[in-house]
C-alpha cells in the first residue's frame, strides 16, 4: 500500500506539472512570463525512494517495507534480483517502465524550457540571469544523478568508450534522443554547472526549493568527485560550506524523544524528496553494525515519542517480524523527511572531507566528520576520530557517512566510485535466512537498464550492462 501511495503522488505531481507546461508536440509552451517560468523551479521534485533499489544492490537495506522470504519467493522480479544478487535476471526484460527515470527526464524537460524561453519573456535581468542560472545547474544535476544509476561509474582512461545516456538539451519531446558516451555526459553536466552560472545564483537560498551559491557549488563538488578528482572538487566543496553550514542539532532527540526533521529544515540546500523517509526501511544486519553507541536517532528516538521497550523507532522487534530477518532494523518513525536524491549540508562536509583525506589533509578531513558528529552521537559516547594514514581516516570516514546518509542516493553512488579503485573496492556479502549472497565490484547490477519505452523510441539506447 505505501509503495501504490508513493507511485501514485509521483504521477499526481508529474501529471501536475505537465499541466503547466502543457508541451506541444512542437515543443511550444504557454509558458511566457518571467513568473511562468520561475514556477518551474518552485516545486519539490519526487523521484521516489532509493530504498527499493539502489539501497538494496550496496546492501544499505533489504526492502522498502516487504518481507525478505516473500521477495525471495518471487524469482522473476526485479526485487528479488536485488535482494539475491541475480545477474541472470531478464532485468531489462522487466523494466517496461521506471517512474525514476521518467521524472528526471520530465523535470529536465521543464529545466529545458526555462533556459529556450528566458529570452524572450520580460523581466529584470539579473532575475533572468538566476532563473536560467538555476535551470543550468539542475539541469546538470538530474542528468548526473541519470548517469550514475543508468551507467558505469566514471573512470577518465575509459570514459570516452562506455556508454553513458542521453543528454537531452532540447524542447523536442517527440525526437529521438542519442545516447552520448560517459565523457560527453560528463562534460555537458560541467558545462551546465560552470562557475558562470554560479557566480550569478543569489547567496543565500529563497527557500529549499530553490538554489543559492551553496547548492551551486554543491553540484560541481558532488560531480568532480565522483570523476574521481579530488583536488579539483575540494574548493567547491569548501565553497559551499561558506555559503551554508547550518548542520542538523540532533541532540534534542534527547528531550523530545522523537526525531523530527522537516523537509523545510536550513541544512537542505535543495530538497529532493517526496515522502518520509526512512519510513518503512528494513535495514540490513551490515548496516545496522555501524550504528555508533550514543547515536541520537538510534538510541535516543521513539515511535510518537513513546518511550517504552519496543518502540524504537529503529525497530528489531519489526525488523525480524515484518522484514523476516533477526538482526534487521525496520524504521518507523514518521516525522523525518531525510534529503533522499538531495544534498544536505552534512553530506557536503563529508564531500569536503573525503577530497581533503584523498589528497592527504587527514587531519583537516577527519575534522570535519568530527563536525558532524558531535550533533549526532551523545557526549557519553563521543570520541574523536584520529588516523595517521589514508586507508586509517577512509575507513572511519565510511562507516560515519553509510549511517549519515541512510535512505539517500548517496551510499550506491559512493560504492560504484569505490568499486573502482582498487584501494576501497570490495565484494559485498549478506547472510539471509536462505543463504548468503554477494555482489562483486565489476557486477553488472550495479547498472540499472533503461526502460522498454524509452528505449523503444530511442534506438541509440542500448543498455550499458
Amino acid at each position: 500500500m505505501k509503495k501504490i501511495l508513493l507511485y501514485v503522488s509521483l504521477l499526481l505531481v508529474l501529471t501536475s506539472c505537465e499541466d503547466k507546461l502543457d508541451i506541444t508536440p512542437k515543443g511550444q509552451t504557454v509558458l511566457n512570463t518571467l513568473e511562468d517560468l520561475t514556477n518551474l523551479l518552485n516545486q519539490e521534485y519526487n523521484l521516489g525512494t532509493p530504498i527499493e533499489d539502489l539501497c538494496v544492490i550496496c546492501n544499505e537495506a533489504y526492502s522498502f517495507t516487504e518481507n525478505v522470504n516473500l521477495i525471495l519467493s518471487q524469482p522473476n522480479t526485479l526485487a528479488c534480483a536485488y535482494l539475491s544478487y541475480n545477474e541472470e535476471t531478464d532485468r531489462a526484460g522487466l523494466t517496461t517502465e521506471d517512474s525514476r527515470y521518467a521524472a528526471i527526464y520530465q523535470y529536465i524537460n521543464y529545466m529545458n524550457v526555462i533556459i529556450d524561453k528566458i529570452d524572450d519573456v520580460e523581466g529584470e535581468a539579473y532575475l533572468k540571469e538566476q532563473v536560467e542560472a538555476e535551470a543550468h545547474i539542475m539541469r546538470a544535476y538530474l542528468h548526473w544523478l541519470a548517469v550514475n544509476i543508468y551507467a558505469k561509474q566514471y573512470d577518465e582512461a575509459t570514459a570516452a568508450e562506455e556508454g553513458g545516456i542521453a543528454y537531452v538539451t532540447d524542447l523536442e519531446v517527440t525526437n529521438q534522443k542519442m545516447k552520448l558516451t560517459l565523457q560527453k555526459v560528463y562534460e555537458n553536466i560541467l558545462t551546465d554547472c560552470d562557475e558562470k552560472y554560479i557566480d550569478v545564483l543569489p547567496d543565500e537560498a529563497p527557500n529549499v526549493t530553490r538554489a543559492g551559491k551553496a547548492w551551486g557549488y554543491a553540484v560541481r563538488a558532488k560531480v568532480l568527485m565522483q570523476m574521481k578528482k579530488y583536488d579539483e572538487a575540494l574548493p567547491y566543496a569548501l565553497k559551499s560550506i561558506e555559503y551554508q553550514n547550518n548542520i542538523e542539532d540532533r541532540s534534542v532527540i534527547v528531550e523530545l524523544s522523537d526525531w523530527y526533521l522537516e523537509k523545510t529544515a536550513p541544512n537542505n540546500l535543495i530538497y529532493i524528496g517526496g515522502m518520509v523517509s526512512p519510513f518503512c526501511e528494513v535495514l540490513s544486519i551490515e548496516s545496522a553494525t555501524l550504528f555508533e553507541q550514543g547515536d541520537y536517532v538510534k538510541d535516543y528516538a521513539y515511535m510518537f515519542g513513546m518511550v517504552a521497550p519496543g518502540f524504537e523507532v529503529w525497530n528489531s522487534t519489526y525488523g525480524e517480524s515484518m522484514g523476516g530477518v533477526k538482526g534487521a532494523l525496520f524504521f518507523y518513525g514518521m516525522s523525518s523527511y531525510t534529503n533522499i536524491f538531495g544534498i544536505t549540508t552534512e553530506r557536503m562536509y563529508y564531500t569536503a572531507a573525503e577530497c581533503y583525506i584523498r589528497t592527504n589533509q587527514i587531519d583537516e578531513g577527519l575534522e570535519l566528520v568530527n563536525t558532524v558528529r558531535e550533533y549526532r552521537i551523545h557526549p557519553d559516547y563521543y570520541e574523536e576520530f584520529k588516523a595517521s594514514t589514508e586507508e586509517e581516516a577512509m575507513t572511519l570516514l565510511q562507516k560515519a557517512k553509510w549511517i549519515e546518509c541512510i535512505s539517500t542516493y548517496e551510499n550506491f553512488f559512493d560504492c560504484k566510485r569505490w568499486n573502482s579503485e582498487e584501494k576501497y573496492k570490495r565484494t559485498i556479502t549478506r547472510q539471509l535466512p536462505t543463504g548468503t549472497y554477494s555482489i562483486d565490484p565489476d557486477s553488472p547490477l550495479w547498472i540499472f537498464p533503461f526502460p522498454a519505452n524509452a528505449v523503444r523510441y530511442n534506438s541509440s539506447l542500448t543498455q550499458n550492462y
